[in-house]
């Protein structure tokens, strides 16, 4: 079981991390246990997009029901933070940084708690109509380069690899997140 120190501890890390602060990184616990318990970050997440799910929900753009459309999603979830770490497996051998793995991916993990906290309240200004479509897509588009600047960084400094090999994992993993929600969609409108 996780602590609460452990969590705030964590966060914290991924905070400094944001702030390009690599000391950030000995804030994990980079054990194989700390690399399990890192994916609480994703239990953390669940609620706030599980909301967010329900605000978008539109049955007139989804051909199946409200637990059809849950399922999916949930399956979606799942993969999404499932997948990413799976590949990397292979790809830290191929990089010859097997021995960073864990360290990435708990950093990662947490990391995703922050993502999540600043993209999220964007997301639901939009679906709210808080901002007009152009307004909301723009800002969309500046919060996703921040997260995609964070995330270089977590690759380049936990990997201990070149920014061009962490600019590599970066779209690698924008290409999977979109093929996910790609096949996700096609699932609930198809």
């Amino acid at each position: 079981m996780i602590s609460l120190e452990e969590i705030f501890r964590s966060i914290y890390g991924a905070y400094r991390l944001a702030r390009g602060d690599a000391g950030g990184m000995a804030l994990f616990n980079a054990t194989p246990e700390g690399f399990w318990r890192s994916f609480f970050a994703a239990v953390l997440i669940a609620p706030f997009f599980a909301i967010f799910l329900a605000l978008v929900f539109n049955p007139d753009e989804v051909t199946s029901g409200p637990l059809r459309y849950g399922s999916i999603q949930l399956i979606s979830y799942i993969i999404g933070w499932t997948a990413f770490p799976v590949i990397m497996i292979s790809l830290c051998r191929h990089l010859q940084r097997e021995q960073f793995f864990v360290r990435f991916i708990v950093a990662y993990n947490w990391a995703s708690v922050l993502q999540n906290a600043l993209f999220l309240p964007v997301q639901l200004l939009a679906v709210g109509g808080l901002f007009a479509p152009p307004a909301a897509a723009f800002l969309a588009l500046i919060v996703l380069a921040a997260i995609l600047v964070y995330v270089w960084f977590i690759a380049k400094t936990a990997l201990d690899i070149n920014p061009a090999a962490a600019a590599g994992i970066v779209f690698f993993d924008l290409v999977l997140s979109v093929a996910i929600n790609g096949i996700t969609d096609g699932l609930l409108t198809g």
